[in-house]
């Protein structure tokens, strides 16, 4: 799979520069550029100075640009089959073949570099942040080594900076649920959820502990079998928020929303719209309370993000016309900037409505199309969105629905 590092080839363009140019620049052959570019190889520590000089960036933005990797929209080879099963098609477990490994790496790992609870605390909003912007292939490259910093970081701390380094491992771990989740390997969400879990209970930090009880849930709902799980989660945490009483902790706030919006969600999907809409309705208080879209723990909780479940629950409560409905009069405009990811779903589930409601196929198609626009690996990644695929493929008839095949070729989903 064919892989870009976008941000850099865009603030190369933004400069007016070509591969060409920006290689005399650097005093570097073209082809060094390219591979730059595609991923194939990183700048040298002695390039990183002059790239970041040329290209008007700090060296700290650069890092951030050479580590946002995604995959190149362009036709790529066969990587699944439109006869096999669908949810088994879809997911992309391979992504997380290095998260894997350091899961089940019990022995001690070699030394590294000791890094201090500032450099720590970066790496891990780092992965969140590429997360959110659906970067996936870089959040995953870059979790291994995180997890690892955050490891050490817990194992010798002592004092008050041991809590800090037990929220900073939650965290860490509640970022490779939530691309564990992505992708559609439900087993490794629910393992680092209840890592999280574990962490946050250390630092004694409500918030997080929430916030892993609801990655927790995620995780059960790409397993078979476990919805009657996912309900008892679900419902439990926000209970046991709840009566800690009214609050105005931000934090709190945010996590109580997060896991509300959930159950919403859940509850639709089990055929009760109208506890659904109670739980809709309670998120609303919470993020009147909240004041605005925020994205505190990497929520993204806030009056915006109740509307876009909204469209969520009518589509899992196979209300397609409901999901239009509210879908049309949608601003995400609102969203914290970083939110990428969360904008570009808006229309998978809007192509799942319009599935739904058996109109016309191509709609489906040119959201999935703005959807990739937007974000390109939430569609060639996100588990949901290639079960779609897969669906509209097999629903093509005799006539070819324009945009579909080339679509489904980038997300690797034809050969």
């Amino acid at each position: 799979m064919a892989l870009k590092r976008h941000r850099l080839c865009q603030r190369r363009k933004a400069l007016g520069y070509s591969q060409e140019r920006l290689a005399e620049l650097l005093g570097v052959e073209r082809s060094t550029v390219v591979r730059w570019e595609n991923a194939e190889t990183d700048p040298q520590p002695w390039h990183r100075t002059r790239i970041a000089s040329a290209l008007g960036v700090t060296l700290e933005q650069l890092d951030d640009m050479l580590v946002d990797v995604s995959v190149a929209a362009h036709r790529g080879q066969a990587m699944g089959d439109v006869t096999r099963d669908p949810a088994s098609a879809a997911a992309r477990p391979e992504l997380l073949s290095g998260l894997r490994t350091f899961l089940t790496s019990y022995l001690a790992a070699p030394a590294r570099p000791a890094q201090s609870l500032v450099e720590v605390r970066r790496s891990v909003g780092r992965v969140h942040n590429l997360y959110q912007r659906a970067s996936y292939t870089s959040a995953a490259r870059l979790l291994p080594e995180v997890l690892g910093q955050t490891t050490d970081l817990s194992s010798r701390s002592v004092g008050l900076h041991r809590s800090t380094a037990f929220r900073l491992l939650a965290a860490a771990y509640i970022a490779a649920s939530k691309l564990a989740a992505k992708v559609g390997d439900g087993d490794t969400a629910l393992l680092t959820a209840d890592r999280a879990s574990t962490a946050a209970r250390l630092a004694d930090d409500q918030a997080l502990a929430a916030v892993a009880a609801y990655q927790a849930a995620c995780g059960l709902m790409r397993l078979p079998g476990r919805a009657v799980e996912t309900e008892q989660v679900v419902r439990s945490s926000i209970e046991r928020l709840a009566s800690t009483g009214p609050t105005d902790d931000p934090d709190l706030l945010s996590a109580h929303g997060a896991l509300v919006l959930l159950a919403a969600v859940v509850t639709a999907g089990q055929g009760n719209p109208k506890e659904a809409a109670q739980f809709l309705a309670q998120a609303e208080g919470l993020a009147s309370a909240l004041g605005a879209d925020r994205n505190r723990l990497w929520t993204g909780f806030g009056p915006t993000n109740v509307v876009i479940h909204a469209v969520s629950a009518a589509v899992r409560a196979g209300n397609a016309d409901q999901a239009l409905e509210v879908g049309a009069r949608l601003d995400v405009s609102r969203l914290p900037t970083v939110l990428v990811g969360r904008r570009a779903q808006v229309h998978v589930d809007l192509a799942a409505a319009v599935m739904m409601s058996a109109g016309d196929r191509s709609i489906s198609v040119l959201h999935l199309l703005e959807a990739e626009r937007i974000a390109a690996e939430v569609v060639h990644a996100n588990v949901q969105a290639r079960t779609l695929l897969l669906d509209l493929l097999r629903k093509e008839r005799r006539a070819a629905t324009p945009g579909l095949r080339p679509l489904a070729e980038r997300a690797g989903l034809l050969a």
